[in-house]
């Protein structure tokens, strides 16, 4: 998952703010390459922290209003410069506006010293910040610390924890040390911006790299469990990512837990969740994701003014690579493809408007999409430029914000091709392409054999323009044709050594489109993506026991028009879809499926509607905890401690040429 400089802090004024004092701290110094040093003193007893910025004056634009961002609530003790106390205000919208004073002077420190008290953890909104005996969060973008306006900016940041808890900040280590419960560390960060910070009782391990170190800090008992494989993982991780892109942009990697059920990435650092970290996949997916974070998105930050490109494209050089990797490239293509076409059309976004989220039509539209542009890219211009382009992207933009002006501008400069319409189409545009395969003839000639037809698209008043692959058996095996389609229509022609037996028009889903009918089976997750999804309970079942799914708590209905989940015990569920000549089970649709499993949800094929059978309520509001996982399957089965999950048959869009 992924990096949080959305998240918002306004929860501490609603419980009060302490006076800072930032007195006992060894100050972060300031020299020409680092002008702003920032100071912070966690006390975890208090729940509280103290805060003292001190910046370069130059840094600062002295054209009035002269300000720094700053939450409102926060409690301010004193603003000085040069050791003289200046008038301030701190407005409502979230500014620390500076007096006339800044104005008249050429140089010169400016100095804030500030505080807050923030919620214990088990009192904390889910991504606000919060500080407790045992843990610390404070979010990036949150306001919680005097910021420029033109981040990102070089810092240098101290950290002073007490109580026996250690603490991370983005940016590289660059020394740290414990005296007693107080530990400090010093932070420096090139390129500022965002910053986050996070606290715990935690046990550190080390690894060196070449040139940087990772570091966990994990509870004793994670540390000792999962240490060293998250340690070796995030090193090989590193590895990897220099070796396409380009030097890792820090001195050190800290995968650090949280007692939230989070995975988040900031410069420098990843923050995990407690109950995440022991899940066996994680090492081998989502860490990764995180760790290429530190490239797109910490290293290179985003311009989210055209939307927020880091998603889809660390999606596709990790997430996805893994897949391929591992042989599953194409069935992980099939889910997100098989995700969007389960997408009410009102959900559906263009690539650029994404900002931010993971869930939902929100990780269809920045996530799949994105990462479907990047593998059609590379279907066009190869691994070799397209691994160019994005190691010019890096060196070019490293430390600043780039915009999708700088990603096409760096993927055109590893081609000869003329990339910006394709990008633009694909950013821009909301909807996808159909495709369909018409008039098809084989003929045969001294020469050989051909193949001719029509291929169509369908979608939009105004065509796509795509290349579609042809793909062709014969008993020879297969051969693919790129074809290029940028109007509705278009006749083909294709020569063969061999008699064709078969054809179809992308059938290893290499195209971001809407799935034919043929090939796109009913999935749980339809009544996930609806908003308007209601629940038709049956019996003494209530709509809330699909909540730990959908996150709310979904209104109750008898009308079938519409997403519905009807949800009852088994008995009373055949009885109400018997009657309207719905199959009663999933056995009904596929007879190699167990006849009473103890629980069942399952798409019901050719209608807006999911069942979610299970004898009580506790059995039911398990399997919808189950289906945050595994919506993307047309059925999941439970039988004691066995799970069966899998898809409706479909015919394939193949068209048999014999």
């Amino acid at each position: 998952m992924r990096a949080a400089w959305w998240i918002s802090i306004g929860l501490l004024a609603s419980l009060g703010f302490v006076v800072a004092s930032a007195a006992g701290n060894d100050y972060a110094e300031l020299d020409s390459d680092f002008p702003i040093g920032l100071n912070v003193h966690l006390h975890p007893g208090e729940s509280s922290f103290d805060g003292r910025l001190v910046l370069d004056l130059e840094l600062l634009d002295r054209s009035p209003p002269s300000r720094l961002r700053l939450d409102p609530a926060m409690g301010i003790d004193a603003v000085t410069l040069d050791g003289d106390s200046i008038e301030y205000e701190l407005t409502e919208s979230g500014w620390l506006e500076l007096g006339d004073a800044l104005t008249k002077r050429g140089t010169g420190l400016l100095v804030v010293e500030y505080g807050a008290r923030l919620s214990q953890p088990d009192q904390a909104r889910p991504g606000s910040g919060f500080l407790g005996e045992e843990a610390g969060f404070l979010p990036a973008g949150a306001g919680w610390y005097p910021a420029l306006e033109d981040e990102p900016v070089p810092m240098r940041i101290q950290l002073t924890v007490d109580g026996g808890q250690k603490a991370v900040v983005s940016g590289s280590l660059i020394d740290d040390t414990r005296v007693g419960e107080r530990y400090q560390a010093l932070y420096e960060h090139p390129a500022a911006r965002h910053l986050a910070l996070a606290s715990g009782i935690w046990e550190l391990g080390v690894i060196e790299g070449d040139g940087w170190q990772v570091r966990t800090l994990f509870p004793q008992s994670l540390h000792e469990a999962f240490g060293e494989a998250y340690r070796e993982k995030t090193a090989e991780y590193i590895e990897r990512f220099e070796s396409e892109i380009g030097p890792y942009p820090f001195k050190s990697l800290t995968v650090a837990a949280s007692p939230q059920p989070v995975g988040l990435a900031f410069s420098g650092f990843t923050l995990l969740g407690e109950q995440v970290i022991p899940l066996p996949f994680i090492p081998h997916t989502s860490l990764g994701h995180e760790v290429l974070h530190m490239w797109w998105g910490t290293g290179v930050y985003v311009d989210r003014s055209g939307g927020n490109w880091s998603e889809g494209l660390t999606t596709y050089m990790a997430d996805y690579q893994f897949k391929r990797e591992a042989g599953e490239g194409r069935e992980e293509r099939g889910q997100w493809l098989r995700d969007y076409a389960a997408l009410p059309a009102d959900e559906d976004r263009a690539h650029g408007e994404y900002q931010g989220g993971n869930q939902g039509a929100l990780r269809i539209a920045g996530y799949h999409r994105g990462a479907m542009i990047w593998r059609m890219l590379e279907d066009w211009v190869g691994r070799d430029a397209f691994l160019e382009g994005a190691r010019t992207l890096y060196s070019d933009w490293k430390g600043r914000e780039a915009d999708w002006n700088a990603l096409i501008a760096a993927f055109d400069s590893a081609t000869d091709e003329d990339l910006e319409p394709f990008f633009r189409q694909w950013i821009e545009r909301r909807g996808a392409p159909g495709l369909e395969l018409a008039d098809l003839a084989v003929d045969q000639d001294e020469n050989g054999w051909t193949l001719s037809g029509t291929l169509r698209q369908s979608g939009d008043d105004k065509p796509w323009d795509l290349r579609v692959p042809l793909v062709v058996e014969s008993e020879q095996g297969s051969e693919t044709f790129w074809l290029a389609l940028a109007e509705s229509e278009k006749s083909f022609v294709v020569e063969l050594d061999a008699e064709p037996l078969r054809v179809a028009a992308d059938p290893d889903w290499r195209l971001f489109r809407h799935l034919a009918e043929d090939e796109s089976p009913a999935i749980l997750r339809r009544a996930a993506l609806d908003p308007d999804t209601q629940v038709i309970a049956l019996g003494s079942a209530r709509p809330v026991e699909v909540a730990p799914w959908l996150g709310r708590a979904a209104e109750q209905s008898q009308n079938v028009e519409g997403t519905r989940i009807v949800l009852g015990e088994p008995k009373s569920v055949r009885d109400w879809l018997r009657a309207r000549d719905w199959p009663e089970s999933p056995a009904a649709i596929d007879s190699d499926l167990p006849e009473s499993p103890d629980a069942a949800a399952w798409a019901v094929p050719g209608e807006d509607v999911v069942v979610i059978a299970g004898p009580d309520a506790q059995q039911r509001r398990a399997l919808a905890g189950e289906l945050r996982h595994r919506a993307h399957y047309s059925y999941v089965l439970l039988e004691g401690d066995q799970r069966s999950t899998g898809h409706w048959a479909t015919p394939g869009i193949w068209k048999e040429l014999q």
